[in-house]
């Protein structure tokens, strides 16, 4: 009989407790948009960190034994480079698409300017490094000038990185 009255009072105290309201349907799914363009951005992000260590992997590869290098390795090193600028500016292009599709309001100054001198930078690696160029004639210059212009291309990629903070919303 005792548990049976606190029984309804236990049940009585519960329906008068008002129900907690409904989760706004709205501002959740604004809540997950955001966070899922986040998630792509941060995808991109990686891609282009990640083809950025393949030119960073390149241009070490490229410094190594510059001096004593045949031309025919130069050649095979030149042609490593063009083809990991060919592919980091590549990851740029779609990095600068999804930040300025996602970020409608325009994303971080410093992220602008350093991802178009970055492209910059990468577009001469592809013009210095092209294979297709008269090889045989350009390798003796390619071994001079090739350490000064792999450590502007390493400060561009440097400034990148500093400034490839995903903005917030």
């Amino acid at each position: 009989m005792m548990v049976a009255a606190l029984l309804v009072v236990w049940t009585a105290a519960l329906v008068q407790r008002p129900a907690p309201p409904a989760p706004d349907s709205a501002r959740r799914a604004r809540v997950l948009a955001v966070l899922k363009e986040r998630v792509r951005v941060m995808a991109v992000l990686k891609e282009v960190q990640d083809s950025l260590d393949r030119v960073r992997g390149a241009a070490y590869n490229f410094r190594s034994d510059l001096g004593g290098a045949s031309p025919v390795v130069l050649f095979n090193r030149a042609q490593r480079m063009h083809g990991s600028c060919v592919a980091a500016d590549a990851a740029l292009v779609r990095l600068d698409s999804t930040v300025t599709a996602s970020y409608p309001a325009g994303a971080a100054a410093d992220l602008r300017r350093e991802t178009r001198a970055l492209r910059a930078a990468l577009t001469t690696c592809q013009r210095e490094y092209d294979p297709t160029a008269r090889w045989q004639a350009r390798a003796d210059s390619v071994r001079a000038w090739a350490p000064f212009r792999l450590r502007r291309l390493d400060e561009a990629m440097r400034r990148f990185a500093q400034a490839a903070v995903p903005p917030r919303h």
